[in-house]
């Protein structure tokens, strides 16, 4: 199968590994599950569960997920959707982020980081892979694999093998088969989440400052969370051990 390459053209470089916690799943709705790396099992995922490298998470039907990252990039994935996060490296000089996205819908917001900081950002669906930086777009997989983008802020590249188009703000490309459509207007589709992504960008800003403010701000909330399961789950044996 051929792939779709969506390219903002940025300074790049090698980037640490690191093994910490890099973002956390921060809210959702309905059956959502995740994977581990090295794991076949799908498990429920909850509120506060961190994100690391090779970590997978699925959506059910009419169910949704928020992912944050400590650069203050941002995720939701609507229902019945797919996508995992290949590779999570962060340092002093940037960052190298590549997710995968195999179906489904979601909207991506890629934090802008500071001016000559290296970045490397990308999704990749089965027919596609996505490099951008301080890039909003909805991306759309159908379930056969042909890709839909609607970019609301930035501009990116499309490329399939050898084929390639640029993106503008306000655009849409749709890609299948091989071939790139480019279109300089949304389609009512992509007019409905560029309404959606404006309704959520005041409270993503917000959540920006406060990751701006505290370094540990991923961390405290991941802990947090983790100490409501574990309390809730203490209170469920106890109230079983005195049946």
């Amino acid at each position: 199968m051929k792939t779709i390459l969506l390219v903002l053209i940025f300074a790049a470089q090698a980037m640490p590994a690191t093994a910490a916690a890099v973002g956390c799943v921060y809210d959702l709705n309905g059956p959502v599950t995740m994977q581990k790396p090295g794991e076949t099992d799908w498990l429920p995922a909850t509120k506060g569960a961190a994100i690391t490298e090779g970590d997978k998470l699925r959506t059910g039907a009419r169910a949704w997920c928020e992912i944050l990252f400590k650069d203050g990039t941002y995720i939701k994935m609507e229902a019945d959707s797919e996508t995992g996060a290949e590779e999570l490296k962060t340092g002093a000089a940037g960052r190298s982020f590549s997710f995968s996205f195999l179906k489904g819908k979601a909207l991506w917001m890629a934090a802008k980081l500071k001016w000559k900081t290296a970045s490397r950002f990308t999704v990749r669906t089965p027919s596609a892979v996505c490099a951008v930086r301080g890039t909003d777009f909805t991306l759309v997989v159908s379930t056969s694999g042909a890709t839909s983008i609607g970019l609301f802020e930035g501009k990116v590249a499309v490329s399939s093998g050898t084929a390639g188009q640029d993106l503008n703000a306000g655009g849409e490309a749709f890609v299948s088969g091989g071939t790139i459509a480019i279109q300089g207007r949304l389609s009512a589709l992509m007019k409905a989440e560029e309404r959606r992504y404006a309704r959520v960008k005041g409270r993503v800003e917000k959540l920006r400052g406060r990751l701006a403010e505290r370094d540990n701000f991923i961390d405290d909330y991941v802990a947090r969370q983790q100490k409501t399961v574990a309390d809730f789950e203490k209170r469920r044996q106890e109230k079983l051990g005195k049946r």
